[in-house]
This record gives structure tokens, sequence and C-alpha cells, in this order.
């Protein structure tokens, strides 16, 4: 497998950065108040503000939407920018969650 010519200059997946906070006044998530659908819906308004969004929600008709791990033997650098765009999302999932969810 050859890697990708535009790999290097002009990757595929580029690092992302937020460009907002998690607002300490929207509650964590918590699976015992039954608000799934709200807290999930300000999440991905949430995501959308720095372009993460199509890491976790694609649209029911549009499922090849998602953004997908590049192959890391192809695309070194698009597959280090996903990596790092993805521990970006867990961090901010993991602080709109409450501790109780954490674990």
């Amino acid at each position: 497998m050859s890697i990708s010519p535009t790999d290097a200059a002009y990757p595929r997946i580029c690092p992302a950065k937020l460009n907002a906070h998690w607002l300490s006044t929207i509650l964590p998530f918590d699976r015992t108040t039954g608000k799934f659908a709200k807290w999930s819906n300000k999440l991905e308004i949430f995501l959308q503000q720095s372009g993460l969004d199509r890491y976790i929600f694609a649209p029911d008709s549009k499922p090849d939407r998602l953004i997908t791990e590049p192959s890391e033997s192809k695309e070194p650098v698009a597959h280090a920018n996903w990596l790092a765009n993805n521990d970006l999302i867990v961090g901010v999932i993991c602080a709109a969650v409450s501790e109780a969810e954490q674990e």
C-alpha cells in the first residue's frame, strides 16, 4: 500500500479546534433523568460549532456522511488528525455527562 500523495500537504482530515465551551448551565447527561434526546441535541449543536458533529451524528437517510477513520498506512497525517479529533470529542462527551455515567 502506498501513501496518498496529497496526505502530507492536504490531508483529507484536518485537526479541529473547539470554538466553544460546554456550558456549565447545561445539566450533564444522566440516564435516570430520561432526557437523552434533549441532551443529545445540545451535544450535536455544540459539536457542529467546531465541525465535529459528523464524527458521531449523521441523518438516517445519509449514514455515509459520517467521518470514518482513515487508513494509517495510506493516510498517516489524516489518520493522526482523526485520532486527535476523536480524542477531542471523547473529552467533550466526558465533560457533558454526569460522573456516575462516566464509571
